[in-house]
């Protein structure tokens, strides 16, 4: 990110996160958006990045959940969805698409609470999460009221507002529909593997709670 984005992103929270101290001290904002935006660029533990800047690995946790939790909030207030209409035009012939769906499965530790809702067809505990992502592979917050398109495979329901390909072709028209919906599916994966790629440092004995997953997975 440049300097400028991080003055902004400063900026943007700077009320929100101002009065919060570790161990009886304040923390600037300035430090607490670095320290939260250098573990997630990093893709590591939180320890090598409180060592980078002096603090404990509690203090790197607490920034990060402030962070990703307050840009969370304000999630709805960056939506693009012209940009995004007109950045799905350069890959697909369908107008007015404003994202593609899918999910993805986060290693979390079991729930106090019905636990067996959480345990997948492999054996392990996880939130089976469904990431919306715009032309760049940028995760999106939407609803259904948008207008527009969003686009999934044939796992997905069929909705007013989601386009999945067409079963069983008749047609020509069909078939052109279905090479243009799918000719967007890479940015999803893509999307998905740089999810992934952030929650590689969370191995099944150090993964989080439902909870924690889903704000961090959001906030991204």
């Amino acid at each position: 990110m440049s300097r400028e984005a991080v003055t902004h992103l400063n900026a943007l929270q700077n009320d929100e996160l101002q009065p919060m101290g570790f161990a009886g001290h304040t923390m600037p904002v300035a430090l607490k958006v670095t320290v939260a935006l250098t573990f997630c660029a990093a893709a590591s533990f939180q320890e090598p990045t409180g060592d980078l800047y002096g603090v404990s690995q509690s203090t790197v946790h607490s920034c990060i959940r402030e962070v990703t939790g307050a840009l969370y909030r304000r999630a709805n207030g960056f939506e693009g969805q012209s940009q995004s209409a007109v950045g799905f035009g350069t890959i697909t012939e369908i107008p007015q698409v404003q994202g593609f769906t899918d999910c993805m499965h986060v290693v979390i530790k079991a729930p106090d609470r019905q636990p067996v809702t959480f345990l997948n067809r492999k054996g392990f505990y996880s939130l089976n999460l469904q990431l919306v992502c715009d032309h760049s592979a940028n995760a999106l917050h939407c609803t259904g009221s948008d207008p527009g398109w969003i686009l999934g495979d044939k796992g997905n329901p069929k909705q007013t507002w989601l386009l999945t390909p067409v079963r069983n072709t008749t047609s020509d028209a069909e078939e052109l529909f279905n090479t243009c919906q799918g000719s967007t599916r890479a940015t999803i994966e893509q999307a998905i593997g740089m999810l992934k790629m952030w929650f590689r440092c969370q191995p099944r004995r150090l993964s989080h709670y439902p909870c924690d997953c889903t704000r961090a997975v959001q906030s991204s």
